[in-house]
C-alpha cells in the first residue's frame, strides 16, 4: 500500500494553510491600505493646493473684474487704474501656484491625470492671455486719462469679455476639481467599505480554516489516544487482538503494530499456559509411570518364570498361551509406561546427515504389509537430487510411521497415499505425506499438536 504523508507533514501543511490565509488577508489589507494612502497623499499634495489656488484666482477675478466694471464712472481714473494693476500683478503668482498644484497631481489615478491633463491647459491658456492683454489694458488706460470717454467704453466692453472668458475657465477648473475630488472620496468610501467586508470575510474564513484544521488534527491524531487506552487496556490484562485501522500515517501504522504485538503476547501467553500444563502432566506422568513400572517389572519376571515352568507338555498349552496372553499385555503396559515417560523427559535429538528419500522408502517397506491388507494403493517419489540434510534418524521415523500410520486409519474402506521427497533450495528437503482421506476438520487443526490429541474412539 502507497503510504501517505506522515502526520508531521500533513499538520505542516495544515498550518500552511492557515497561514496562507491570514497572508492573503494582511495583503489584501496591506494593499488596500496603501490605496487608501495614495489618495490621501494626492488629496493632501494635489486637489486642496488646487482648489484653494483656483479659489483664490476667482476671488482675485471677482475684484478685477468689479474695477472694470465701475472704471468709467470713477471720478479718479488713477484709483482705478491702481487696483486693477494691483490685481494684473497678483494674477501670474495665483496661476503659478495653480500650475504647481495641477503639475503635482498623480497621473497613475485616471481621474487625476484626466484634471491634470484639463486643467494645465487651460491654466496654458489664461497665462497666455495675461501676456497678451496688456496692451488691450495699455489703450484702455490711455482713454480713460485723455477723457475719450467713447472709446474707453468699447475697450472696457472687450476687455470685460476677456475676463468673463478667463473667470469660466477657472470656474471649469474648480467644477473639475471638485468632481473629481468628490468622484476619489466615492472610491475611498466605496474601497473602505469593501475593505471592512473583504476583512470580515477573510477573518471569518481564516476562523472557519483554523477551526477545520483543529478539527482536522484532532482526527490525525485520535488513532495516538486509541493506542494509549489500548495500552492502558494491555497493562490491566486485555491480550485480546482488535482489528486496528491503517490510515496510511505513522500512528495508523503504530496501532496496527501494537495489534499485532498483541496478539503475539495472546499467542505466547497461551503457549505458556500449554507448556506449564503439559509440563504438569508430564510431572503427573512420570510419578505414575515410575509407581506402574515397578509392579510390571515384577509382573514380567514371574512370568518368564512361569512360562519356563509350564515348558512341555500339550495339558499346558492353554496355560502358556493364558501367560502369554498377560505378557503381552504386560508388555503393553510397559511401552505405554515409557510413552508417558518421554512426555516428562523430552527426548535429546541425535543429529546425523541422512537421506530422507531412503528412509521414507525404508518405512513405506515396512508398511507394505499392512498397507496391502487395508487396500491403500501408495506411491514413493523422491527427488534423486534431493540433498542428504541433518535429521534424527529414528524421530523422523516414527514421525513418518504415524502419519503413514494415521492415514491408513483413516481410509476404512482403502484408497491412495502419497509420499514425495523433493529438493527445497540449495540445502532443503521437503517431505510431503498426502491421502484421499477425508482430512482433518478445520475446528480441530488447531489442536493436533496437544499431546494425547485424538479423534479416535477410546
Amino acid at each position: 500500500m502507497r503510504r501517505r504523508w506522515s502526520v508531521t507533514r500533513r499538520l505542516l501543511a495544515s498550518y500552511l494553510v492557515l497561514f496562507i490565509a491570514f497572508a492573503v488577508t494582511m495583503t489584501l489589507g496591506y494593499s488596500d491600505l496603501q490605496k487608501a494612502t495614495a489618495e490621501a497623499e494626492l488629496s493632501r499634495s494635489g486637489l486642496v493646493p488646487l482648489q484653494l489656488s483656483i479659489g483664490q484666482a476667482l476671488a482675485e477675478q471677482n475684484v478685477l473684474a468689479a474695477q472694470l466694471n465701475h472704471a468709467t464712472a470713477a471720478k479718479n481714473p488713477a484709483d482705478v487704474r491702481e487696483w486693477i494693476e494691483t490685481a494684473r500683478k497678483t494674477r501670474p503668482l495665483t496661476l503659478a501656484a495653480a500650475r504647481k498644484a495641477a503639475e503635482r497631481l498623480d497621473e497613475r489615478t485616471p481621474e487625476a491625470a484626466r484634471l491634470r491633463s484639463d486643467a494645465l491647459a487651460d491654466l496654458d491658456t489664461l497665462e497666455a492671455r495675461a501676456r497678451t492683454d496688456a496692451d488691450a489694458y495699455q489703450r484702455f488706460f490711455d482713454a480713460l486719462t485723455t477723457d475719450q470717454r467713447s472709446k474707453a467704453e468699447q475697450l472696457q466692453s472687450d476687455i470685460v469679455k476677456l475676463e468673463a472668458e478667463n473667470t469660466q475657465l477657472l470656474r471649469s477648473i474648480k467644477s473639475q476639481t471638485e468632481v473629481t475630488t468628490e468622484r476619489l472620496g466615492e472610491k475611498a468610501r466605496a474601497r473602505e467599505r469593501r475593505a471592512i467586508q473583504l476583512l470580515v470575510g477573510l477573518s471569518v474564513l481564516t476562523l472557519v480554516v483554523a477551526a477545520g484544521i483543529t478539527l482536522y488534527a484532532r482526527r490525525v491524531l485520535r488513532p495516538l489516544g486509541n493506542v494509549t487506552d489500548r495500552a492502558r487496556a494491555v497493562a490491566a490484562g486485555d491480550v485480546t487482538p482488535r482489528p486496528a485501522v491503517d490510515d496510511g500515517s505513522e500512528i495508523g501504522e503504530l496501532a496496527e503494530t501494537f495489534e499485532g504485538m498483541v496478539g503475539a503476547i495472546a499467542d505466547a501467553r497461551k503457549d505458556l499456559v500449554k507448556a506449564e500444563r503439559l509440563a504438569a502432566i508430564g510431572k503427573m506422568a512420570a510419578h505414575i509411570t515410575h509407581e506402574i513400572r515397578n509392579p510390571l517389572s515384577a509382573i514380567s519376571l514371574n512370568l518368564e518364570m512361569l512360562e519356563g515352568e509350564l515348558e512341555g507338555g500339550e495339558e499346558a498349552r492353554e496355560k502358556r498361551e493364558l501367560v502369554a496372553a498377560i505378557k503381552a499385555e504386560a508388555n503393553r503396559l510397559s511401552r505405554l509406561s515409557e510413552q508417558y515417560l518421554s512426555l516428562a523427559r523430552r527426548p535429546v535429538p541425535t543429529v546425523a546427515t541422512e537421506s530422507v528419500g531412503e528412509l521414507a522408502e525404508e518405512v513405506l517397506a515396512f508398511l507394505k504389509p499392512e498397507l496391502d491388507r487395508a487396500r491403500v494403493k501408495f506411491d514413493v517419489r523422491v527427488d534423486p537430487e534431493a540433498p542428504a540434510v541433518p535429521i534424527d534418524e529414528g524421530l523422523l521415523r516414527q514421525a513418518i510411521l504415524n502419519l503413514v500410520r494415521n492415514a491408513r486409519e483413516a481410509m476404512s474402506e482403502g484408497g491412495e497415499l502419497s509420499v514425495r521427497v523433493a529438493r527445497d533450495g540449495v540445502d532443503g528437503v521437503d517431505l510431503v505425506i498426502e491421502d484421499s482421506g477425508p482430512g482433518i476438520p478445520e475446528e480441530l487443526r488447531a489442536s493436533i499438536f496437544d499431546p494425547f490429541f485424538t479423534t479416535k474412539q477410546r
